[in-house]
């Protein structure tokens, strides 16, 4: 019998990350950090009057409290898509729409129906273990939690094409 190759240990985020862009799941992890930063990149003041919601085709999706926040931010989009795309490393955001709607005092916006839960595809035990296993030295319980989605999306979707 031949002995096996012994591998270097590699760090758990690097895994990751491979395994993310052969998923071509890399750029869906990218658009929730845009989110998760906005705070950072617009400052105190503006987080606490507008709110990122959601990507979808490059556009940023923002819910700001007046109309006359959603005009500044307007004048302001350009330079925010900039913030946003350097502190990212990459072209997330091409276009930011603002809507009116409510923020709280934390600076978050408050979920519509429609948007406040992200069900899980559903899948059989096994895989979710192996998902659940592959993510466990993440300390993050909400990024474990997107990232699990993300892995059961791509999943479904490379069974939809017959793969």
């Amino acid at each position: 019998m031949r002995a096996k190759a012994r591998r270097e240990p590699q760090r758990v985020g690097s895994i990751l990350e491979k395994t993310l862009k052969k998923m071509s799941l890399d750029g869906k992890l990218k658009q929730h950090e845009a989110i998760n930063v906005w705070n950072s990149v617009v400052g105190e003041h503006v987080s606490q009057h507008a709110q990122p919601e959601f990507i979808r085709n490059k556009i940023l999706f923002v819910r700001a409290t007046s109309p006359p926040w959603m005009q500044q931010l307007s004048y302001m989009s350009k330079g925010i898509i900039e913030a946003l795309n350097e502190r990212l490393g990459m072209s997330i955001v091409e276009e930011i729409r603002f809507k009116l709607g409510e923020v709280d005092p934390q600076g978050k916006p408050i979920p519509t129906p429609s948007r406040s839960s992200h069900p899980t595809p559903p899948s059989d035990k096994r895989t979710t273990k192996k998902i659940e296993k592959t993510l466990s030295p993440i300390r993050d319980r909400e990024t474990r939690e997107i990232l699990g989605r993300l892995i059961l999306k791509g999943l479904q979707r490379h069974k939809g094409k017959g793969r």
